[in-house]
């Protein structure tokens, strides 16, 4: 008897058909490396881009509640391949990251400008930035501060 008649007089046509998909889908993978795999080969193959800031951190000082504010962040690709800035993102909708779509060759420059909205805000704010890059790091930390004063 064999392995295909025994299970389907066991088990039913229903769980004959089950184990037979299952058995199908569970070869169809790729053999692709995980992306923290891809990184170390590219990084072997091809090299890596790097962002180095000048500074991470900028303090506006004292501004009243409303007031829009603004600092550029400059850095640049200290890496031996093209830095693209995929994204930034903040915890509050009150501050907004923009930055360069276009590749940053290896020792080119660049900035990306935080706007702070200090509407509806009081005391001491402080907001990260956080700029998501195709680096081995792949995301650095910005920060702003201000103390909002109420008019």
């Amino acid at each position: 008897m064999s392995l295909f008649t025994y299970i389907s007089s066991k088990l039913g046509s229903w769980v004959l058909i089950s184990l037979m998909v299952l058995a199908v889908s569970c070869q169809g993978g790729t053999n692709q490396p995980l992306a923290h795999e891809n990184i170390a080969e590219q990084a072997a193959t091809e090299g890596m881009p790097e962002i180095t800031f000048e500074k991470s951190q900028h303090d506006f000082g004292k501004i009243t509640s409303g007031e829009v504010v603004a600092y550029s962040f400059s850095f640049t690709n200290t890496g031996n391949a093209p830095l693209l800035i995929l994204d930034t993102h903040s915890g509050c909708v009150c501050t907004v990251g923009e930055y360069p779509n276009q590749p940053i060759a290896p020792g080119g420059k660049g900035t990306i400008e935080v706007i702070y909205n200090s509407a509806g805000r009081s005391g001491l704010q402080i907001q990260i930035i956080r700029v998501i890059t195709n680096t081995a790091q792949q995301e650095t930390i910005l920060q702003v501060a201000a103390e909002v004063l109420n008019n």
